[in-house]
């Protein structure tokens, strides 16, 4: 009777080892080094809340006042002529559907300088306009 009661010992012995399982862990590294840290999440812009009265300074000189509203429109007024569309985020850039036929167009921003302008570049790559936030 011992010798059943052995084997079966030895067996259910045997059988938990085949069903261990090793539990591994997955240290991800951490970034130490303060030049390296990451920009600001991609689905917001370089100005933190994008809703807001903007001015703004075209390549070419011309002065536009930009309201940007929280329910994704804005409005553009430039030399009395008004402006209206929808704007959205696309991870990084800012894109702007003016309304009637005009195509949208997305912009990249650059990090705002000390006195929280910034520049805007158009999908060619070419500086469009300076951008100053005026007003929540």
């Amino acid at each position: 009777m011992i010798k059943p009661m052995l084997f079966a010992a030895a067996a259910v012995l045997v059988l938990s080892g085949c069903n261990k399982t090793e539990k591994t862990t997955v240290e991800t590294p951490v970034a130490t080094d303060t030049a390296m840290a990451p920009a600001p999440a991609v689905t917001e812009p370089a100005t933190g809340n994008m809703a807001g009265t903007y001015e703004v300074t075209l390549a070419d000189g011309t002065k536009v006042t930009e309201t940007v509203k929280s329910d994704g429109t804005y409005v553009d007024v430039a030399n009395g002529k008004e402006t209206k569309g929808t704007w959205r985020m696309d991870g990084a850039k800012s894109c702007f559907d003016p309304e009637g036929t005009a195509p949208e167009v997305c912009y990249t921003a650059s990090v705002p300088a000390a006195d929280g302008s910034f520049q805007v570049t158009g999908p060619d790559g070419k500086v469009h306009s300076t951008v100053r936030k005026v007003g929540a």
